[in-house]
């Protein structure tokens, strides 16, 4: 058994992260005993893009920093939950692109009757 890694969040710091996550239309999803083969955790705040259901990026919480976890980068330590969200605005999830203009230039041979 590996010791506990992440602790879980003050109830004032969740509703904060989960209203900053909907005002910037992503979804919060509190993720309990979360763990991997060597660290174990309280809990961890897993930010996804409501557009694609992609993970954004994970937070937990440990005795003296706060840590974000980008899907692609390296984890960042901060002394507080507000330090962490500063610092997320300037990472902008990744969006997906919508084609709406879409015209075939010539069709498949499979569709012709």
């Amino acid at each position: 058994m590996s010791a506990i890694k992440g602790f879980s969040f003050r109830i004032a710091d969740l509703m904060l992260i989960m209203a900053w996550s909907e005002a910037l239309g992503m979804r919060m999803v509190v993720r309990l005993d979360h763990g991997t083969g060597t660290e174990d955790y309280e809990e961890v705040l897993a930010l996804h893009s409501a557009e694609t259901d992609a993970c954004h990026c994970v937070i937990w919480n440990e005795i003296d920093s706060v840590v974000v976890q980008p899907l692609i980068g390296r984890s960042r330590r901060y002394a507080s939950v507000v330090d962490a969200l500063e610092a997320l605005e300037a990472l902008e999830p990744c969006r997906r692109v919508t084609q709406t203009q879409i015209r075939a230039t010539r069709w498949p041979n499979s569709c012709r009757g």
